[in-house]
């Protein structure tokens, strides 16, 4: 076990105090202190300890702001309740002295959803009127806060750098198409049918499009033209659309007929590859897990969240599966390798599986599993992942301590160790690293850049 000395922890730049003469303190005191960091110590067997010393520079932002890293700037959207006595906002901040470069008013009674960054200096941000009205997507240069287009519908960068629009109906149909991201000109259109559009995710975007009619015609697209690369059939049609599923992994389509069965079809040649009982009514998600293929079957109940901010929106116990618990598949055959219900979620990162436990409020535990097996072959601890991007280096982990601070660590799952970076005073609800740049928010908004190395 690795001793860490937490110390005393200031931010900012506060004042070293004078320190008072030696005096005899209580004996209580001592013990309650010495139990206080063996509950410490002993949460954090195998990590490394911090810096002594930490400071970080606070960014304004209004309770629920969103934020994203580009570069060296910081973007900072205002939250539902903005910041006292100003107009939503989207503002820019060079990173890590936060200098302000500059401020956008978003128009009067919209919300923001959220940022992407394209290529070639333009960073896009999706807005929407408060409670109703169709999500509208604005181009600005990310230098200067220049407008250089609008369009409707929500942003979906693809691979080469592009980016499509879904502009959606009442009855479900609608049109997708393909934007130059310079210009905002569209390039192609092209109808969506009534159970929407899927895309298979490249590193950096979509690099297929594909588009499943209620007949279980499917057509595969290139997204940089949306050339037909090939089009069949792969499922009969179905009464209830909304039971209607399908997902692309990898190589695989997946769709499920309503009745509980989802069936693999390789995305190339839509050819039938296999068909397993699971019903995707009931909470249903795969995922790539390396060579294999995770299945995340939910637990009793459902939650439905918002999107930008996390938060839940409604819950319900009346839909629930007995299939609580997380299988890796063979993608090849689709038959299971094992299964366990110990686990939530599992996550490919660094070449490590990790299974993510029950949480336990927003925290879960946090193992190293073998693929192969499943069984535990290290442990990181419980912890609360404080980004939405497991592909951000290095993972950062929250916990709260009991003395209502925050432990802030960095995670290494092909190590399997943690080590502390910091001690913070309030509560932080959201992390995210670049270049070595760690941005953070409280809960109150207020957004908190550390400089690299600390």
């Amino acid at each position: 076990m690795s001793i860490i000395e937490l110390g005393e922890l200031r931010h900012g730049d506060e004042p070293e105090p004078e320190r008072p003469p030696p005096r005899r303190a209580p004996a209580a005191r001592p013990l309650r202190a010495m139990l206080l960091l063996a509950v410490v110590l002993l949460t954090l067997a195998g990590s490394t300890p911090g810096p002594a010393h930490r400071r970080y520079t606070a960014v304004p932002g209004g309770q629920g702001a969103i934020f994203l890293i580009d570069a060296d700037r910081l973007i900072v959207g205002d939250g539902p309740d903005g910041v006292a006595g100003m107009r939503r906002q989207v503002a820019a901040y060079r990173l890590p002295d936060g200098e302000p470069l500059w401020r956008l008013p978003l128009p009067d009674g919209d919300h923001l959803l959220g940022f992407t960054a394209l290529p070639r200096g333009v960073l896009l941000f999706a807005s929407s009127p408060a409670g109703a009205g169709e999500p509208s997507s604005t181009a600005v240069d990310v230098e200067t806060g220049t407008v250089r287009w609008k369009q409707p519908g929500y942003a979906v960068p693809t691979q080469d750098g592009g980016v499509l629009f879904e502009l959606r109906r009442a009855d479900g149909t609608g049109t997708l198409r393909g934007v130059d991201p310079a210009s905002g000109s569209p390039r192609w259109s092209l109808p969506m049918p009534p159970l929407g559009v899927t895309y298979r995710q490249g590193d950096h975007g979509v690099d297929r499009i594909v588009l499943v009619a209620p007949s279980g015609r499917v057509e595969v697209r290139d997204p940089t033209s949306g050339v037909l690369l090939r089009a069949g059939r792969v499922a009969s049609p179905v009464d209830g659309l909304s039971y209607q599923f399908t997902q692309v992994v990898g190589d695989l389509l997946l769709t499920g007929d309503g009745p509980g069965t989802v069936t693999a079809h390789g995305l190339d040649g839509l050819d039938r590859r296999w068909s397993i009982p699971v019903d995707p009514r009931r909470g249903a998600y795969f995922g790539e897990c390396g060579a294999a293929l995770c299945l995340h079957t939910a637990e009793a109940g459902v939650r439905l969240l918002d999107p930008v901010t996390g938060r839940t929106r409604w819950t319900d116990d009346s839909l629930h599966t007995a299939e609580a618990g997380v299988r890796l598949l063979d993608p090849v055959t689709g038959r299971t390798r094992w299964t366990d219900d110990r686990w939530s979620a599992l996550w490919w990162i660094d070449g490590r599986l990790v299974g993510v436990g029950t949480a336990q409020g927003r925290e879960a535990e946090l193992a190293i599993l073998d693929p192969g097996t499943g069984r535990v072959t290290g442990r990181l601890g419980r912890w609360r992942l404080a980004g939405a991007d497991l592909t951000e280096r290095p993972l950062i982990g929250l916990r709260l301590l009991p003395d209502g601070r925050q432990l802030m660590a960095e995670l290494d799952p092909a190590t399997g160790e943690t080590r502390v970076r910091d001690v913070l005073r309030d509560s932080w609800d959201f992390c995210a690293v670049r270049a070595g740049v760690l941005v953070c928010r409280r809960l109150d908004g207020t957004l908190g850049v550390w400089p690299p190395g600390r």
